[in-house]
Protein backbone atom coordinates (compact mmCIF):
# COMPACT_ATOMS: atom_id res chain seq x y z
CA UNK A 1 0.00 0.00 0.00
CA UNK A 2 1.49 3.71 -0.76
CA UNK A 3 -0.12 6.79 0.53
CA UNK A 4 1.09 9.57 -1.82
CA UNK A 5 0.61 13.39 -2.73
CA UNK A 6 0.80 14.51 1.16
CA UNK A 7 2.62 16.17 3.78
CA UNK A 8 3.88 13.78 6.02
CA UNK A 9 4.36 14.63 9.75
CA UNK A 10 7.08 12.14 10.93
CA UNK A 11 7.53 13.24 14.09
CA UNK A 12 11.29 12.23 13.80
CA UNK A 13 13.36 14.92 14.37
CA UNK A 14 15.69 14.72 12.23
CA UNK A 15 13.37 14.66 9.14
CA UNK A 16 10.04 16.37 10.74
CA UNK A 17 8.60 17.36 7.22
CA UNK A 18 8.41 15.77 4.38
CA UNK A 19 6.54 17.29 1.63
CA UNK A 20 4.99 16.29 -1.39
CA UNK A 21 5.92 12.80 0.47
CA UNK A 22 5.19 9.15 -0.39
CA UNK A 23 4.23 6.44 2.42
CA UNK A 24 4.82 3.13 1.55
CA UNK A 25 3.66 -0.10 4.02
CA UNK A 26 3.13 -3.63 4.19
CA UNK A 27 2.43 -6.17 6.66
CA UNK A 28 1.43 -3.80 8.97
CA UNK A 29 5.12 -2.17 8.76
CA UNK A 30 6.06 1.31 7.44
CA UNK A 31 8.64 0.43 4.41
CA UNK A 32 9.57 3.66 3.12
CA UNK A 33 8.87 7.59 3.86
CA UNK A 34 10.47 10.17 1.61
CA UNK A 35 9.95 12.57 -1.37
CA UNK A 36 7.84 10.93 -4.15
CA UNK A 37 10.51 11.79 -6.42
CA UNK A 38 12.71 9.19 -4.48
CA UNK A 39 10.51 6.01 -4.78
CA UNK A 40 9.98 4.34 -8.03
CA UNK A 41 6.05 2.77 -7.84
CA UNK A 42 5.87 -0.80 -9.26
CA UNK A 43 3.00 -1.30 -11.75
CA UNK A 44 1.02 -4.03 -8.89
CA UNK A 45 1.19 -1.41 -5.74
CA UNK A 46 -2.26 -0.02 -4.82
CA UNK A 47 -2.12 3.73 -4.20
CA UNK A 48 -4.15 6.43 -2.47
CA UNK A 49 -3.73 9.39 -3.50
CA UNK A 50 -3.61 11.68 -0.20
CA UNK A 51 -4.76 14.81 -2.12
CA UNK A 52 -2.84 16.70 -0.38
CA UNK A 53 -3.74 16.24 2.87
CA UNK A 54 -1.11 15.70 6.31
CA UNK A 55 -0.36 12.35 7.01
CA UNK A 56 0.90 11.71 10.67
CA UNK A 57 0.94 9.30 13.37
CA UNK A 58 -2.05 8.11 14.66
CA UNK A 59 -2.58 8.81 18.32
CA UNK A 60 -3.05 7.32 21.78
CA UNK A 61 -5.49 8.74 23.46
CA UNK A 62 -4.09 7.98 27.12
CA UNK A 63 -7.00 9.06 28.97
CA UNK A 64 -10.89 9.16 27.63
CA UNK A 65 -13.93 8.73 29.99
CA UNK A 66 -15.30 5.81 27.89
CA UNK A 67 -18.85 6.57 30.01
CA UNK A 68 -19.20 10.52 28.67
CA UNK A 69 -19.13 9.45 24.78
CA UNK A 70 -22.73 9.94 24.91
CA UNK A 71 -22.93 13.56 25.28
CA UNK A 72 -26.07 14.58 26.97
CA UNK A 73 -25.13 11.87 29.69
CA UNK A 74 -22.33 13.96 31.76
CA UNK A 75 -23.78 17.40 30.79
CA UNK A 76 -27.12 16.01 33.06
CA UNK A 77 -24.09 14.45 35.58
CA UNK A 78 -23.05 18.12 35.62
CA UNK A 79 -26.32 19.56 35.83
CA UNK A 80 -25.72 21.04 39.44
CA UNK A 81 -22.61 23.31 38.48
CA UNK A 82 -20.15 21.58 40.29
CA UNK A 83 -17.10 22.67 40.61
CA UNK A 84 -13.56 23.13 42.34
CA UNK A 85 -12.22 20.33 45.15
CA UNK A 86 -15.42 18.03 44.97
CA UNK A 87 -15.95 18.25 41.55
CA UNK A 88 -14.45 15.04 40.40
CA UNK A 89 -15.52 12.86 43.32
CA UNK A 90 -19.26 14.29 43.28
CA UNK A 91 -18.62 13.16 39.53
CA UNK A 92 -17.17 9.63 40.07
CA UNK A 93 -19.84 9.24 42.52
CA UNK A 94 -23.35 10.31 39.97
CA UNK A 95 -21.99 8.14 37.55
CA UNK A 96 -21.43 5.36 39.98
CA UNK A 97 -25.18 5.54 41.34
CA UNK A 98 -27.15 6.12 38.08
CA UNK A 99 -25.06 3.73 35.87
CA UNK A 100 -27.09 0.91 33.87
CA UNK A 101 -26.03 -2.26 31.53
CA UNK A 102 -27.39 -0.40 28.15
CA UNK A 103 -25.21 2.90 29.00
CA UNK A 104 -22.01 0.89 29.93
CA UNK A 105 -22.35 -1.07 26.58
CA UNK A 106 -23.12 1.10 24.28
CA UNK A 107 -20.83 4.52 25.53
CA UNK A 108 -18.18 1.80 24.95
CA UNK A 109 -18.94 1.42 21.51
CA UNK A 110 -19.90 5.06 21.01
CA UNK A 111 -16.66 6.00 22.56
CA UNK A 112 -14.70 3.66 20.30
CA UNK A 113 -16.24 4.89 17.69
CA UNK A 114 -15.77 8.53 17.86
CA UNK A 115 -11.82 7.99 19.07
CA UNK A 116 -11.54 6.44 15.41
CA UNK A 117 -13.08 9.55 14.13
CA UNK A 118 -10.61 11.84 16.15
CA UNK A 119 -7.51 9.89 14.41
CA UNK A 120 -7.02 7.61 17.56
CA UNK A 121 -6.28 3.62 17.19
CA UNK A 122 -5.92 2.94 21.09
CA UNK A 123 -7.66 4.43 24.57
CA UNK A 124 -6.64 4.42 28.04
CA UNK A 125 -10.20 4.80 30.02
CA UNK A 126 -11.50 4.17 33.43
CA UNK A 127 -15.15 2.42 33.09
CA UNK A 128 -17.88 1.94 35.17
CA UNK A 129 -18.67 -1.87 36.24
CA UNK A 130 -21.30 -3.32 36.14
CA UNK A 131 -22.44 -6.77 37.05
CA UNK A 132 -24.46 -7.32 34.03
CA UNK A 133 -21.23 -6.71 32.00
CA UNK A 134 -18.44 -8.99 31.99
CA UNK A 135 -15.38 -7.73 31.24
CA UNK A 136 -14.49 -9.52 28.58
CA UNK A 137 -17.12 -7.38 26.85
CA UNK A 138 -14.65 -4.77 26.19
CA UNK A 139 -11.91 -7.15 24.54
CA UNK A 140 -14.70 -8.06 22.17
CA UNK A 141 -15.42 -4.05 20.98
CA UNK A 142 -11.35 -3.77 20.68
CA UNK A 143 -11.72 -6.51 18.52
CA UNK A 144 -14.83 -5.32 16.67
CA UNK A 145 -13.83 -2.42 15.63
CA UNK A 146 -9.88 -3.26 15.24
CA UNK A 147 -8.54 -0.90 17.99
CA UNK A 148 -6.50 -1.08 21.39
CA UNK A 149 -8.58 -0.77 24.78
CA UNK A 150 -6.68 -0.61 28.26
CA UNK A 151 -9.70 0.01 30.13
CA UNK A 152 -11.07 -1.11 33.68
CA UNK A 153 -13.09 -0.07 36.69
CA UNK A 154 -13.00 3.11 38.96
CA UNK A 155 -12.16 1.26 42.08
CA UNK A 156 -13.01 3.17 45.84
CA UNK A 157 -12.10 1.61 49.39
CA UNK A 158 -16.08 0.17 49.32
CA UNK A 159 -15.69 -1.85 46.07
CA UNK A 160 -12.54 -3.03 45.95
CA UNK A 161 -13.14 -6.95 47.41
CA UNK A 162 -16.15 -6.99 44.75
CA UNK A 163 -14.97 -5.35 41.43
CA UNK A 164 -10.91 -6.30 41.75
CA UNK A 165 -12.17 -9.81 42.09
CA UNK A 166 -14.12 -9.36 39.21
CA UNK A 167 -11.07 -7.95 36.91
CA UNK A 168 -7.97 -9.42 38.22
CA UNK A 169 -8.97 -12.77 36.29
CA UNK A 170 -8.89 -10.75 32.80
CA UNK A 171 -6.47 -11.74 30.82
CA UNK A 172 -4.59 -9.53 27.79
CA UNK A 173 -4.27 -9.95 24.68
CA UNK A 174 -2.30 -7.94 21.73
CA UNK A 175 -5.36 -5.34 21.59
CA UNK A 176 -6.67 -5.49 24.83
CA UNK A 177 -4.98 -4.66 28.80
CA UNK A 178 -7.20 -4.42 32.03
CA UNK A 179 -6.18 -1.33 33.88
CA UNK A 180 -7.66 -0.98 37.47
CA UNK A 181 -8.71 3.07 38.69
CA UNK A 182 -8.23 3.85 42.00
CA UNK A 183 -9.90 6.68 43.43
CA UNK A 184 -10.13 8.17 46.89
CA UNK A 185 -6.71 6.84 47.91
CA UNK A 186 -6.25 8.82 51.06
CA UNK A 187 -9.40 7.37 52.73
CA UNK A 188 -7.92 3.87 52.36
CA UNK A 189 -7.07 2.30 55.61
CA UNK A 190 -4.09 -0.47 55.79
CA UNK A 191 -6.02 -3.06 54.90
CA UNK A 192 -7.06 -2.06 51.40
CA UNK A 193 -4.19 -0.60 50.72
CA UNK A 194 -2.33 -4.49 51.47
CA UNK A 195 -5.24 -5.89 48.49
CA UNK A 196 -4.28 -3.13 46.26
CA UNK A 197 -0.57 -4.56 47.05
CA UNK A 198 -1.17 -7.89 46.52
CA UNK A 199 -3.35 -6.85 42.92
CA UNK A 200 -0.37 -5.11 42.41
CA UNK A 201 2.19 -7.72 42.86
CA UNK A 202 -0.15 -10.30 40.52
CA UNK A 203 0.44 -7.87 37.79
CA UNK A 204 -2.75 -5.55 37.66
CA UNK A 205 -2.16 -2.15 36.31
CA UNK A 206 -2.88 0.32 38.54
CA UNK A 207 -3.84 3.88 37.74
CA UNK A 208 -4.22 6.03 40.76
CA UNK A 209 -6.51 9.18 40.45
CA UNK A 210 -4.70 12.36 42.12
CA UNK A 211 -6.85 14.94 41.55
CA UNK A 212 -5.66 17.51 43.90
CA UNK A 213 -2.28 16.29 45.93
CA UNK A 214 -2.69 19.08 48.31
CA UNK A 215 -5.73 18.13 49.39
CA UNK A 216 -5.32 14.14 49.68
CA UNK A 217 -2.40 14.94 51.83
CA UNK A 218 -4.28 16.86 54.53
CA UNK A 219 -6.40 13.95 54.33
CA UNK A 220 -3.85 11.45 54.78
CA UNK A 221 -2.25 13.46 57.61
CA UNK A 222 -5.65 13.99 59.41
CA UNK A 223 -6.42 10.69 59.50
CA UNK A 224 -3.19 8.38 59.44
CA UNK A 225 -0.59 11.07 60.39
CA UNK A 226 1.60 10.32 56.59
CA UNK A 227 1.16 12.12 53.17
CA UNK A 228 -0.08 9.75 50.52
CA UNK A 229 3.43 9.27 48.71
CA UNK A 230 4.48 8.19 52.08
CA UNK A 231 1.65 5.54 52.99
CA UNK A 232 1.40 4.15 48.99
CA UNK A 233 5.54 4.09 49.42
CA UNK A 234 5.31 2.05 52.10
CA UNK A 235 2.54 -0.35 51.24
CA UNK A 236 4.67 -0.86 48.10
CA UNK A 237 1.98 0.14 45.45
CA UNK A 238 3.93 2.92 43.96
CA UNK A 239 6.09 1.51 41.23
CA UNK A 240 6.37 1.33 37.49
CA UNK A 241 3.08 -0.46 36.65
CA UNK A 242 0.97 2.49 38.07
CA UNK A 243 -0.55 5.60 36.65
CA UNK A 244 -1.47 8.82 37.70
CA UNK A 245 -4.29 10.46 36.35
CA UNK A 246 -4.03 14.60 36.37
CA UNK A 247 -1.60 14.97 39.55
CA UNK A 248 -2.53 18.02 40.69
CA UNK A 249 -0.91 20.32 43.24
CA UNK A 250 2.41 18.02 43.41
CA UNK A 251 5.33 19.07 45.97
CA UNK A 252 8.75 18.86 44.30
CA UNK A 253 9.01 16.15 46.26
CA UNK A 254 6.54 14.02 44.79
CA UNK A 255 7.09 15.02 41.50
CA UNK A 256 10.82 13.54 41.88
CA UNK A 257 9.50 10.40 43.99
CA UNK A 258 7.02 9.57 40.78
CA UNK A 259 9.84 10.29 38.18
CA UNK A 260 12.64 8.36 39.92
CA UNK A 261 9.91 5.52 39.18
CA UNK A 262 9.23 6.25 35.68
CA UNK A 263 5.57 6.43 36.43
CA UNK A 264 3.29 8.10 33.40
CA UNK A 265 1.29 10.84 34.35
CA UNK A 266 -1.63 11.50 32.56
CA UNK A 267 -3.03 15.47 31.90
CA UNK A 268 -6.74 16.20 30.29
CA UNK A 269 -6.15 20.09 30.78
CA UNK A 270 -9.81 20.84 29.59
CA UNK A 271 -11.40 17.82 31.85
CA UNK A 272 -9.21 20.23 34.81
CA UNK A 273 -10.33 23.60 33.31
CA UNK A 274 -13.74 22.58 33.56
CA UNK A 275 -13.59 21.40 37.00
CA UNK A 276 -12.66 25.03 37.74
CA UNK A 277 -9.84 24.01 39.58
CA UNK A 278 -7.08 24.26 36.78
CA UNK A 279 -3.73 25.12 37.16
CA UNK A 280 -1.36 23.87 34.06
CA UNK A 281 1.45 22.20 35.64
CA UNK A 282 2.66 20.73 32.55
CA UNK A 283 6.16 22.42 32.60
CA UNK A 284 6.79 21.74 35.49
CA UNK A 285 5.94 18.20 35.78
CA UNK A 286 8.39 17.77 32.37
CA UNK A 287 10.85 19.71 34.00
CA UNK A 288 11.01 17.32 36.26
CA UNK A 289 11.82 14.49 34.10
CA UNK A 290 8.11 13.03 34.32
CA UNK A 291 6.81 10.92 31.59
CA UNK A 292 3.66 13.26 30.87
CA UNK A 293 1.25 12.13 28.62
CA UNK A 294 -2.16 13.85 27.45
CA UNK A 295 -5.80 12.48 27.13
CA UNK A 296 -8.92 14.36 26.54
CA UNK A 297 -10.98 13.25 30.19
CA UNK A 298 -14.69 13.14 30.14
CA UNK A 299 -14.56 16.17 27.50
CA UNK A 300 -14.67 14.40 24.10
CA UNK A 301 -12.12 12.55 22.66
CA UNK A 302 -10.58 15.14 20.34
CA UNK A 303 -6.81 14.99 20.76
CA UNK A 304 -5.93 18.00 18.65
CA UNK A 305 -8.23 19.98 20.43
CA UNK A 306 -6.62 18.71 24.07
CA UNK A 307 -3.09 19.84 22.07
CA UNK A 308 -4.48 23.19 21.68
CA UNK A 309 -5.20 24.02 25.18
CA UNK A 310 -1.54 23.63 25.94
CA UNK A 311 -1.19 26.18 23.55
CA UNK A 312 -3.78 28.38 25.31
CA UNK A 313 -3.09 27.89 28.96
CA UNK A 314 0.97 27.52 28.60
CA UNK A 315 1.14 31.10 27.24
CA UNK A 316 -1.61 32.90 29.68
CA UNK A 317 -0.70 31.14 32.44
CA UNK A 318 3.26 31.01 32.14
CA UNK A 319 3.86 33.48 29.10
CA UNK A 320 6.03 30.55 27.39
CA UNK A 321 7.19 31.18 24.01
CA UNK A 322 6.25 29.10 20.96
CA UNK A 323 9.38 26.86 21.13
CA UNK A 324 8.72 25.94 24.64
CA UNK A 325 5.13 25.00 24.15
CA UNK A 326 5.74 22.92 20.45
CA UNK A 327 8.03 20.88 22.55
CA UNK A 328 5.80 20.37 25.37
CA UNK A 329 3.06 19.18 22.73
CA UNK A 330 5.40 17.19 20.88
CA UNK A 331 6.99 15.51 24.30
CA UNK A 332 3.64 14.44 25.64
CA UNK A 333 0.96 14.20 22.54
CA UNK A 334 3.43 12.75 20.53
CA UNK A 335 6.41 10.89 22.41
CA UNK A 336 5.31 10.00 25.77
CA UNK A 337 1.53 9.14 24.42
CA UNK A 338 3.41 6.36 22.34
CA UNK A 339 5.81 5.00 24.74
CA UNK A 340 2.65 4.29 27.30
CA UNK A 341 1.11 2.83 24.20
CA UNK A 342 4.32 0.64 23.75
CA UNK A 343 4.36 -0.39 27.53
CA UNK A 344 0.88 -1.27 26.65
CA UNK A 345 1.06 -3.48 24.06
CA UNK A 346 4.42 -3.80 22.66
CA UNK A 347 4.02 -1.85 20.01
CA UNK A 348 6.84 0.23 18.25
CA UNK A 349 4.38 3.11 16.82
CA UNK A 350 4.22 6.95 16.86
CA UNK A 351 7.02 8.03 14.13
CA UNK A 352 6.61 7.79 10.14
CA UNK A 353 9.55 5.69 9.61
CA UNK A 354 10.64 2.57 8.12
CA UNK A 355 10.26 -0.40 10.66
CA UNK A 356 7.33 0.68 12.65
CA UNK A 357 4.07 0.09 12.65
CA UNK A 358 1.65 1.66 10.06
CA UNK A 359 -0.76 3.06 12.68
CA UNK A 360 -1.89 6.47 10.09
CA UNK A 361 -4.02 9.24 9.98
CA UNK A 362 -4.83 11.22 6.93
CA UNK A 363 -6.34 14.84 7.78
CA UNK A 364 -7.80 16.75 4.33
CA UNK A 365 -7.58 20.01 4.75
CA UNK A 366 -11.22 22.25 3.61
CA UNK A 367 -9.82 24.65 2.34
CA UNK A 368 -5.79 24.38 1.90
CA UNK A 369 -4.76 27.74 1.88
CA UNK A 370 -1.96 27.89 3.43
CA UNK A 371 1.70 26.13 3.71
CA UNK A 372 3.82 25.24 6.91
CA UNK A 373 6.16 27.45 7.13
CA UNK A 374 9.85 25.67 8.13
CA UNK A 375 11.02 28.54 10.32
CA UNK A 376 8.37 28.17 12.43
CA UNK A 377 7.65 25.73 14.88
CA UNK A 378 6.39 22.42 13.56
CA UNK A 379 3.96 20.71 15.83
CA UNK A 380 2.74 24.24 16.64
CA UNK A 381 1.76 24.71 12.78
CA UNK A 382 0.84 21.11 12.92
CA UNK A 383 -1.55 21.09 16.18
CA UNK A 384 -3.31 24.88 14.32
CA UNK A 385 -3.97 23.83 11.08
CA UNK A 386 -5.45 20.72 11.59
CA UNK A 387 -7.54 22.02 14.48
CA UNK A 388 -8.66 24.90 12.44
CA UNK A 389 -8.83 23.34 8.86
CA UNK A 390 -9.14 19.83 8.34
CA UNK A 391 -10.67 16.61 9.22
CA UNK A 392 -9.51 13.05 9.61
CA UNK A 393 -10.83 11.35 6.61
CA UNK A 394 -8.61 7.81 6.75
CA UNK A 395 -7.04 6.05 9.44
CA UNK A 396 -4.93 2.99 10.11
CA UNK A 397 -3.85 0.35 12.21
CA UNK A 398 -0.91 -1.70 11.62
CA UNK A 399 -1.93 -1.27 7.67
CA UNK A 400 -5.65 -1.77 8.10
CA UNK A 401 -7.76 0.95 7.00
CA UNK A 402 -10.23 1.12 10.14
CA UNK A 403 -11.57 4.85 8.69
CA UNK A 404 -12.00 5.36 5.27
CA UNK A 405 -13.77 8.83 3.98
CA UNK A 406 -14.64 9.56 7.78
CA UNK A 407 -16.37 5.86 8.14
CA UNK A 408 -15.43 3.71 10.14
CA UNK A 409 -14.74 0.50 8.53
CA UNK A 410 -16.04 -2.32 10.75
CA UNK A 411 -19.14 -1.56 10.94
CA UNK A 412 -21.96 -1.80 8.36
CA UNK A 413 -24.28 1.13 7.79
CA UNK A 414 -26.99 -0.75 9.01
CA UNK A 415 -25.15 -1.72 12.38
CA UNK A 416 -24.55 2.42 12.82
CA UNK A 417 -27.68 2.39 12.19
CA UNK A 418 -29.33 0.47 14.60
CA UNK A 419 -26.72 2.06 17.06
CA UNK A 420 -27.71 4.87 16.22
CA UNK A 421 -31.60 3.99 17.32
CA UNK A 422 -30.72 2.30 20.76
CA UNK A 423 -29.05 5.39 21.79
CA UNK A 424 -31.92 7.53 20.99
CA UNK A 425 -33.99 5.35 22.92
CA UNK A 426 -32.13 5.34 25.99
CA UNK A 427 -33.35 6.77 28.90
CA UNK A 428 -30.79 8.74 30.76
Amino acid sequence: MIVTNVLAFTNDLKNPLVDDALVRFENGKITFVGPRREYSIQEDEEIIDGERGILLPSFFNAHYSVYSSISSYPLKLLKDNQTNKSFFSNLLESVRSEINPSLVRLSAEVAVLKAIRSGSVAISSPIVDHPEIDPTFYKEVAAKYGVYLAVGPILTEETIDNIAERWESVTRDSTFCPIVYVSELATYNEDSLRKLRERYEKGMNLNLFIFDMKRENETCLLRWGESLIERLLKNGILGSECGVIYGGNLSETDMDIISSRRIFVTKSLRSEMYAGSFQSNISDLLGRGMQVCLGTGFIGSDMLGEAKEVILTERYHRGFDNYLIDYEIRKTLFDNNHRLFQKLFGKSTGVLKEGYSADLALSRSCLDLEKFDSHLPITLQLVLKSFFDTSFDKVWNSGELILDKGFPQRISKKELKDLSKELRNLEL
